[in-house]
């Protein structure tokens, strides 16, 4: 039986899938930063960090809401 999205446990599983299907743009752009010396805060929203951010300290300071 799968889950409908209509329960709350469907709910959750949509939000991590979704939360997973994002990883795989966060991923490389968590290790593309990385290799450049920088410590991003957390790998999730790692992409738009890496297309926003102007400065270290963006990069490397608090972490995005989620």
């Amino acid at each position: 039986m799968g889950s409908n999205s209509t329960t709350t446990k469907g709910e959750s599983v949509a939000h991590i899938n979704q939360r997973e299907k994002n990883w795989s743009k966060d991923m490389p752009a968590y290790k593309r930063l990385r290799a450049e010396g920088l410590q991003p805060k957390t790998i999730d929203g790692c992409h738009a960090v890496e297309q926003l951010a102007t400065s270290r300290h963006q990069i490397e300071g608090t972490p995005a809401p989620l």
